[in-house]
């Protein structure tokens, strides 16, 4: 599966893109599907990150009770500290080709994030990733892991 990068534009051109002034990010939309609803929601693919996380009015909206769940406490890059709720819930994604679904525990924290993050746990581990600089492309495919449909 390939996905192009979305680009964003930057407040000021960047040095290391040599005076760009948009900034290319793998950005994919992916579905949620939980017990009651499920929503699609644009996610930035993290390989930086230890965690798969969305926001908490996520599970809620896809019915998801977190009541119970097992607690997580992180550390953020900038050294500020969140804490995430897990749950298992099914997660789903297409380049209008081929689709993949496939069970995964995922973290929802109220932390403000700008975008949900797709991290290691909960889907890197299951693709092998090939991120393409100069085509500004991430390349998913599937890896003794998965589980999916």
């Amino acid at each position: 599966m390939r996905y192009a990068y979305t680009s964003f534009s930057r407040p000021t051109p960047s040095i290391s893109l040599v005076g760009r002034r948009d900034q290319p990010r793998p950005i994919i939309s992916v579905g949620l599907i939980g017990p009651g609803n499920s929503i699609a929601r644009d996610a930035q693919i993290d390989s930086g990150s230890d965690e798969t996380f969305f926001p908490t009015w996520l599970a809620l909206y896809i019915g998801v009770d977190l009541t119970s769940a097992p607690i997580e406490s992180f550390k953020g890059q900038g050294g500020g500290r969140m804490t995430a709720r897990f749950a298992c819930i099914n997660l789903r994604i297409t380049d209008g080709f081929e689709f993949r679904e496939w069970p995964a525990y995922v973290g929802f924290v109220s932390a403000n994030l700008s975008r949900p993050v797709l991290g290691y746990g909960g889907f890197l581990q299951f693709f092998d990733a090939t991120f393409r600089g100069a085509d500004e492309a991430v390349e998913l495919v599937v890896n003794r892991l998965y589980s999916g449909t």
